[in-house]
């Protein structure tokens, strides 16, 4: 019985490792900088908001928005405020994102596509 239980507890707490390992991923590629990175854990459109640029783009198109967006604003901190999860199972992070330019708040939005959880929400917002 004692085998089972710690079985029912990692089955339900794998998930939440898989969550902790692309948030790890997602923020070292953030702190680094590396837009080809970040795009590897986008969905193949995403809601990406920069500054002032705000739309659905492709993978591709996220990407290059991205290498522009830290070409002109290199990071010199991420610092994780706060993740969580949804109810319906998506899960979501507040990062504040500290460049030469000034101060950043990051947001992910991420949902489990059936290949694993994927940014379908981006934004970068001066804070």
């Amino acid at each position: 019985m004692k085998k089972f239980k710690i079985l029912i507890l990692v089955i339900a707490l794998f998930p939440l490792a898989a969550f902790a390992d692309t948030f790890d991923d997602i923020l070292n590629a953030l702190k680094a900088g590396n837009s080809k990175e970040m795009t590897r854990s986008f969905n193949n459109s995403v809601e990406l908001t920069l500054l002032d640029n705000e739309g659905i783009y492709s993978k591709q198109q996220a990407e290059q928005m991205l290498k522009n967006f830290f070409a002109k604003n290199p990071p010199k901190s991420v610092t994780l405020q706060h993740k969580g999860a949804s109810g319906q199972g998506a899960q979501y992070a507040i990062a504040t994102y500290e460049a030469a330019t000034g101060k950043f708040r990051a947001y992910l939005f991420l949902k489990d596509t059936g290949n694993g959880l994927l940014i379908h929400e981006f934004r970068i917002e001066r804070q």
